[in-house]
């Protein structure tokens, strides 16, 4: 969850990044909420994918929200 976390406040900032790979890291509830977070900032990913993350409902709540103001990812 820590480097999700960590993730999520460079992606804040890094316009270049258009994929993220992050399947079977682990992430979390707390790192999905993070991620979250950036997404809605962040309009220069177009793919993400997060299986196998035990994001928990919390998670996926906060990352289905992030995606109703985040219209980039595909």
């Amino acid at each position: 969850p820590e480097g999700a976390k960590a993730l999520a406040e460079a992606l804040k900032l890094n316009t270049s990044v258009t994929e993220l790979q992050l399947s079977r890291n682990q992430i979390g509830p707390g790192g999905a909420r993070a991620l979250a977070d950036a997404l809605k900032v962040t309009t220069s990913v177009k793919e993400l994918q997060l299986s196998w993350n035990q994001t928990g409902d919390e998670g996926a709540r906060a990352l289905a929200e992030a995606l109703k103001v985040n219209t980039s990812v595909e």
